[in-house]
This record gives C-alpha cells, structure tokens and sequence, in this order.
C-alpha cells in the first residue's frame, strides 16, 4: 500500500509538471528536462531525464516528476533502471494525513429496513477495513424530485446533500427492476445532480440483488448514469447476489433482511477494499496541491 501511494505521489508529481511546463522534451535528442545542474538520470535508451536542484521547491518538483516517469515505466511493462546523483537525498514519501480513513456513503436502494438493499449497507458498515468508513445515509424521506414547483431544495434534501458531501466514495446496494435501477436510486442521484460538487469526482462500488443475474443489469445501467455527475465506478470486483432460494440455494438474508451468507459477506468486503484502493490516489492527486501537499 505505502509503495502504491508513492507511485501515485509520483505521478501526480509528473503529471503537474508537465501541465506547468517544468517537465518538457528539449531539442530532436527526444530528452525531458528541467534545466542544468545535479541530474537524475533513467537509463534507457534515448531517453534522459534531466532535474535541476536550484531551491526546495524545484527539488521536490524534480523528485515527483521521477518517480512519475518510474511509475509510468513499470504501467508499460518496461524496464527502467535510475542512476541517482550524488545530491539527491532519498525519495519523497506521502504525508501521513493522506492515510486517514476514506469515507464511504451507504445508499441503499429501497426504503424497507428489512429488505436486502438496506441489510447489505448494515452488514458493509459492520465490516472492519483498515482505512475505511462506511456511513449508511438515509434516502427515506427524499421527496419525489419536482425543481420545477420546488426551485428551492427542501430540508430533506439539503440535509442530504450535506451529508454526502462528506463523503469520499459511494456504496450502491440496490436490486435491478426491470433491468434497471430503483426509483429511488435514481431520485436520490437526481437531486444531488444539481449540487454538482455532491457527486463530481467520487469514487463508486456497486452490490446488487436479483433473481436471475443478481441484479447486474442494473449494475450496467447505473454506470451510464453516473456518467452526467461524474462519478468513477470501480470495475472490479463485480458483486451480484442472486436471491434465488431453492433446494441448491439456501436464503442468503433473515426475516429481518440481514445478511447470514459469509460468501456474501466476503465478496462485500473485497469490493469495499478495492474501492478504497482505487479512492486514496485519486482523492491526493484532486485535492494535495489545494492543501499545500496536504489531504484534507
């Protein structure tokens, strides 16, 4: 966990530099540099990288930009061997707030505290993952969205907002009607869509339920709407937990609509990890150079 971090400092790093033109190729020798003195070399051919080291500043700079073109070199598959020069001191490390635990919204997909929507959000916020938070919200009291006799968002809803503002990432727990997503999934997405900054640039993992296929055709259909508002859906692992009780198939909830299946249990817990995976370098890459290299 601590080297993917790095990496993705590093890249981050590069990545800013290039946007502010500190990082650029130089001449037909298709070499990228940052000017003279106190190199850092990548040994491959054709390809030099050049840092100067003029101020803490340009150092730091330098030193992201390297081990951003280190981590885009290992993404490649190739091979880049780094020459260190002797005034270069070690590699810089994450700052220890990045590693505060990463918040997660429960929004369940039907209102009945005994059906398996809500008893998957339960059971995900008993779940202990290291880094990682899991808050049920309540989307029972949302009223059906109607901005044109409403301009104005009712308590409910900006008590809602507010709430998922909050949040770092997102946990859909819905069945599929009709191949699709609930009404009240999508009521719930259609409001926060008008306070943009409520979903734009979460990160988003998605369970579902169903007879035939669990649910994965809603799963589908969920990501094409979460297009609009910007949220970034993990793709992997896909959960879908058929509801299909027979013989073979033993109830997977109670009467009270917990979850008693530890294979589902299990599955949830990997999807709230690799959601949180995939949440900590995006949200330092988004929010680090607000904070003066600081996660907020």
């Amino acid at each position: 966990m601590s080297l993917a971090m790095a990496i993705a400092a590093g890249f981050c790093g590069s990545s800013q530099a290039v946007l502010e033109g500190n990082l650029r190729l130089s001449g037909s020798s298709n070499r990228l540099s940052m000017a003279k003195t106190d190199r850092i070399a990548f040994a491959k051919p054709g390809l030099r990288v050049r840092a100067q080291q003029q101020s803490s500043a340009e150092t730091e700079t330098s030193r992201r930009a390297m081990l951003g073109l280190f981590a885009a070199g290992m993404a490649s598959g190739s091979f880049v061997q780094t020459v260190l020069a002797e005034s270069i001191s070690t590699l810089p490390t994450v700052p220890d707030k990045m590693r505060r635990k990463i918040i997660v919204a429960g929004m369940p997909g039907l209102l009945s505290e005994k059906s398996d929507s809500q008893g998957l959000i339960r059971a995900a916020a008993k779940l202990h993952i290291d880094g990682l938070v899991l808050l049920p919200v309540d989307v029972t009291k949302l009223p059906l969205i109607n901005v044109e006799d409403h301009p104005n968002f009712p308590p409910e809803v900006q008590a809602f907002m507010d709430q998922m503002l909050l949040a770092d990432a997102i946990l859909f727990s819905a069945p599929g009607y009709n191949y699709s997503v609930t009404p009240i999934t999508k009521n719930a997405i259609d409001w926060l869509s008008l306070r943009p900054e409520t979903l734009a640039g979460k990160t988003a993992a998605i369970i579902s339920t169903g007879w035939d296929f669990g649910g994965g055709r809603m799963q589908y259909h969920l990501r094409q709407i979460g297009v609009r508002p910007d949220l970034h859906f993990i793709n992997t692992p896909e959960v879908f937990v058929s509801t299909a009780v027979d013989a073979q198939h033993p109830p997977k909830f109670d009467n009270n609509g917990d979850l008693i299946d530890e294979t589902v249990r299990a599955q949830l817990q990997q999807l709230l990890v690799s959601l949180r995976d995939f949440t900590l370098p995006l949200k330092y890459c988004n929010n680090k150079d607000k904070n003066n290299g600081i996660l907020t």
